[in-house]
């Protein structure tokens, strides 16, 4: 399973609210239980009718077994939009027996099972379809005993289109060939295409049979190909048996179409092999280069997923090492032709190695794995059980690949293919239990990232996306209408797919591993992965695994239930320090509970890692778990005195430190010398919101003569960042590009006009004092311009772009702002053409809001010609701050080349627009904007007008006259909607506008 969205999906902000008579759901826990009858087997017959006006008709025979204590006489099975021509029910087979579970399971004779059905006659029966409520209920005229089994056989048709995105449904089709169809069956789809058991309990094994027109070069299914036949009459039969891993119906994939096909192969350190297949839009992929770059990569993640994850993970590290040197030059020596005894040498060497593990990490059973590209989805990226579907943006290297893009295309990779081992070999029990799948998954991924771009870069972008004022996943964690990591109900599981589930939750699982040791966790996990394989698992029977290797006093299943089942986060106040004698105690409390109903209101178990520095050396250090609302931290060892204490290092927990006992210079030397990255930011970033504030208070008092002005300090300190050797150029770039928010003064991040002047000013200090710096290391940064650099290199133009080309904020004075935004443009103009995307974007959106808006022209032409370009284009042109970019963002969305049925295009122009509130919330037009772009992409496809929801996060924060319109305009946009065609977003809507009163 997966639905891996990162920065690049749109996640539902406000999927739940609190607890309330309003609270209004389609689903909630009770709907969720034991399956009365359990299927065993799903045969299906796929016919693709050459017409697509036709549909897909599918006839099925689904082998179940009476998992209750009683005789059933009906069996209901859910059905979508689907036309049922008949239903029978087939007896006398030979029973399959109990579901497999576990690591050892015998799987049963599932070829035997369907060539004995082949013998067995059908008997009509009578059915109900209750399209309403989706159920299609079958009657049983021989009643079915407990431990029993009954075969039902359907013969129905579905109608795929492009719009809705779940069930079977066209992607983009390359000219003069058959339309590519494929299927999204996350969370409800594959109820769209054939009745079943639509639930996460139900996991099954396959036998499908595929008939499409010959002309369709790739038809695709769960499980290894044992087939492929002429069927006569210019189609094809294609059958695929899925009898290894039982899995859920949402993880089912079928697809046909026309793909350029990229094939590789993983050969483990032992000797087995498997080939992959990378599934490309024909002509997006326009150099092989690329494509095999990314086999390569998806390769390195496979074969890294056995050798660095399982309960070995932290033993064998130097046998570890030389494996992956020795699969690297292994792999070059395949690609090179070479073979004989150089090459034996080395697999001989890889054997010997990798026996010295008791259990490696996951490894894939099947004979394809595969990553196929597709135009449009809701998700970017969905493991399907053999098949991972991947936005084609995303699937490869490429020229229209902005750096961010990169890294998710490399944490994809992994993190689809571990969701093989966790959530379809063991999968979570309910949709309730998508952290569980999830949270995992991406822990693992992030390890991956770290070791391919760096544990501080990664990091930071973590805790700084966590950090965003009004979007972040701690400002909405507590909103009005937060949800909890396992919410009350939802409507639909789109709204599952929240920042609760991809940071809040495996940032639960980072704090689980830190309280019991990362060697205990891996095994931990192992145990979970083995009890639970083939089978489903509760959020609780995970915590239980983890719990098994808890320290005394500490109780796991306590903390889970405080950090899954309420909002919220801690508060961690540090309140005073004491030393003597060499000794000290650094007293500590946590708020952030008291205000919460009765049975919540009661502490976090917190992990507090901390560190004692002199010298920006790191003197004593230790995990303190405070689990009361008071506590103290003892430290011993470090001497008689110390700089400062850096409190939850590298984030330890999911919450905000104030540091009360810290004293402003102490803050100062932390920013320039603390040896963790992240609390050494933190400090910077406090120090900078200091400034800020100072700014904004003076600007809304109408100060801006240079009574107050930018501190000689920050100014000074920003210049130690920029020429700080220590720090690597990607992590630089992270402290050093400024932006309009005030993560630590909440109760100033609605001023988002203040917050935008206060940053120019401080911009403009910055430039002031260190123009010749920043023009230098700008020059050196644009000749050898790379990932690494490009973030710091931005950040830098920023600062020089504020200083020459932008009115004095602060002081007056005079400034050709003329003649400084076009040696600005001048700066940036060769970006235009550069070979990197993020250098071209960035260059065409400083060059139109400088005012050179003929540089649009020239990008238009070229970048929408191509699928993956026209996106650039679309993301680029609507994140232009200036304005006039409600006039740039109309004029987009009516152009021929933008199309709002594709998630893409309509959640790139969404999330971008929300993103800059001044304009969207703060602006007549503006907001006018938000009204039409909400109904225009919402009434098309919710899940991408979901972020529209997040941004009146802070409504209540505004004075009443402007409280009143932001209210207004959104019971206006829940007006405007259908309240059962766009179901989840007026539910959404109707929750925050009862937490306005």
């Amino acid at each position: 399973m997966c639905i891996f969205c990162g920065s690049f999906c749109e996640f539902s902000d406000a999927s739940a609210a609190s607890a309330g008579a309003s609270d209004k759901y389609r689903f909630s826990r009770k709907d969720f239980g034991p399956v009365p009858f359990r299927p065993l087997h799903y045969d299906l017959s796929v016919l693709f009718n050459k017409s697509t006006e036709d549909g897909v008709n599918v006839v099925s025979r689904q082998t179940y077994r009476n998992e209750t204590s009683s005789p059933l006489t009906s069996i209901t099975l859910d059905a979508h939009d689907l036309k049922v021509d008949s239903v029978q029910v087939i007896l006398g087979h030979s029973p399959l027996g109990a579901p497999p579970v576990g690591f050892d399971a015998v799987v049963p004779d599932f070829v035997g099972h369907v060539t004995e059905l082949d013998t067995l006659s059908p008997t009509p029966t009578k059915f109900d379809y209750q399209k309403d409520a989706r159920k299609l209920v079958v009657t049983l005229s021989t009643p079915v005993n407990p431990g029993d089994e009954v075969v039902i056989r359907t013969d129905s048709t579905c109608y795929p289109n492009d719009t809705e995105l779940e069930g079977i449904y066209f992607d983009q089709t390359p000219p003069g060939k058959p339309q590519t169809m494929i299927s999204q069956c996350q969370q409800y789809g594959f109820q769209r295409i054939v009745p079943c058991v639509d639930t996460m309990n139900a996991k099954t094994f396959f036998t499908t049979r595929i008939t499409c027109l010959s002309s369709y070069g790739n038809v695709l299914c769960n499980g290894d190909k044992v087939k492929s036949a002429d069927a006569g009459d210019g189609m094809q039969e294609v059958t695929y048996v899925n009898h290894v891993v039982n899995m859920a119906p949402y993880l089912f994939f079928i697809g046909v179409g026309t793909y350029d096909t990229h094939v590789g192969e993983v050969e483990y350190p032992n000797g087995d092999t498997f080939e992959v297949e990378l599934l490309c839009l024909p002509g997006v992929v326009e150099k092989e280069e690329d494509a095999r770059k990314a086999v390569d990569s998806l390769v390195d993640s496979i074969v890294w997923t056995q050798v660095c994850t399982g309960p070995e993970k932290y033993e064998h590290g130097e046998e570890r090492n030389e494996i992956m040197e020795l699969v690297k030059k292994r792999d070059e020596m395949k690609k090179e032709g070479k073979s004989g005894e150089e090459i034996e040498s080395v697999r001989s060497r890889l054997k010997e190695l990798v026996s010295n593990w008791g259990e490696t990490g996951y490894t894939y059973p099947f004979k394809t794995y595969r990553e196929i590209a597709m135009q449009n989805s809701n998700y970017g990226g969905m493991e399907n059980l053999n098949n991972t579907t991947i936005l084609s943006s995303m699937l490869t290297p490429s020229r229209w690949l902005v750096d961010r893009g990169y890294v998710y295309m490399e944490g994809v990779k992994v993190h689809e293919f571990y969701h093989n081992i966790n959530g379809s070999q063991a999968t979570g029990e309910t949709p309730f239990e998508i952290w569980l799948n999830e949270a995992v998954t991406v822990h693992v991924q992030r390890e991956r990232e770290d070791a391919i771009f760096g544990h501080d870069y990664m990091r930071l972008g973590q805790v700084m996306y966590a950090q965003q004022p009004g979007s972040g996943p701690l400002a909405l964690d507590r909103a009005p209408s937060s949800m909890a990591v396992e919410p009350r109900g939802f409507n639909t599981t789109h709204e599952l797919i929240s920042a609760m589930t991809y940071s809040k939750a495996p940032e639960f699982v980072r704090m689980t591993q830190s309280i019991i040791g990362r060697s205990n966790f891996v095994r931990a996990l192992f145990d979970y992965h083995k009890k639970f394989a083939f089978s489903n698992a509760t959020s609780w029977q995970w915590v239980e695994e983890m719990a098994a290797y808890q320290p005394e006093g500490v109780d796991l299943v306590k903390m889970a239930k405080g950090w899954l089942q309420r909002t919220g986060y801690p508060t961690l106040v540090v309140e005073g320090e004491t030393w003597e004698g060499g000794e000290g105690k650094v007293k500590v409390r946590q708020t952030g509970f008291e205000d919460k109903v009765e049975e919540e209101r009661y502490p976090w178990i917190v992990p507090i890692k901390w560190a004692a520095v002199k010298d920006g050396k790191v003197v004593a250090e230790g995990l303190e778990i405070l689990q009361t609302a008071e506590g103290e931290i003892k430290i011993s060892g470090a001497g008689d005195a110390v700089d400062f204490v850096s409190i939850a290092c590298d984030w330890s927990f999911y919450g905000d430190v104030k540091n009360d006992a810290q004293t402003a210079s102490q803050t100062l030397l932390q920013a320039k010398s603390d040896p963790d990255t992240v609390n050494r930011f933190l400090a910077f970033q406090s120090i900078l919101d200091d400034e800020k504030c100072r700014l904004v208070e003076a600007l809304r008092s109408g100060c801006a003569d240079g009574l107050v002005d930018v501190s000689e300090e920050f100014v000074d300190l920003y210049g130690k960042i920029l020429n700080d050797e220590k720090l690597a150029v990607s992590t630089k770039g992270r402290f050093l590009a400024i932006s309009s928010s005030c993560p630590s003064r909440p109760e100033l991040s609605h001023l988002y006009n203040h917050l935008s002047q206060a940053r120019t000013a401080i911009l403009q200090a910055v430039y002031k004092q260190h123009s010749a710096t920043l023009r230098k290391v700008y020059a050196e940064l644009n000749a050898d311009s790379c990932l690494e650099n490009r973030t710091l290199k931005q950040a830098i133009f920023s600062a020089i772009r504020s200083g020459i080309a932008a009115k004095p904020v602060i002081g007056g004075g005079v400034v050709d702002v003329e003649g400084g935004k076009k040696e600005a443009f001048e700066m940036v103009a060769p970006l235009l053409n550069a070979k990197d995307m993020s250098d071209r974007s960035f260059a065409l959106k400083a060059a139109i809001e400088l005012g050179y808006t003929d540089a649009m022209a020239a990008a238009r032409k070229e970048w929408t010609e191509h699928t993956i370009g026209c996106e650039q284009y679309i993301s680029c042109i609507a994140q232009v701050d200036s304005d006039s970019s409600p006039e740039y963002i109309r004029t987009l969305i009516k152009e021929p080349f933008f199309k709002m049925a594709l998630a893409g295009h309509a959640r790139t122009v969404s999330r971008a627009w929300c993103a800059n509130q001044k304009r969207a919330l703060l602006t007549k037009d503006g907001l006018e904007l938000t009204k039409e772009l909400f109904w225009a992409v919402g009434k098309v496809n919710q899940m991408s007008a979901y972020g529209f929801i997040s941004a009146f996060a802070q409504t209540m924060k505004f004075d009443a006259s402007v409280r009143g319109v932001l209210i207004q305009t959104v019971k206006d946009m829940r007006n405007g909607l259908d309240e059962k065609k766009q179901e989840s977003l007026y539910n959404q809507l109707t929750r925050v506008i009862s937490s306005f009163d």
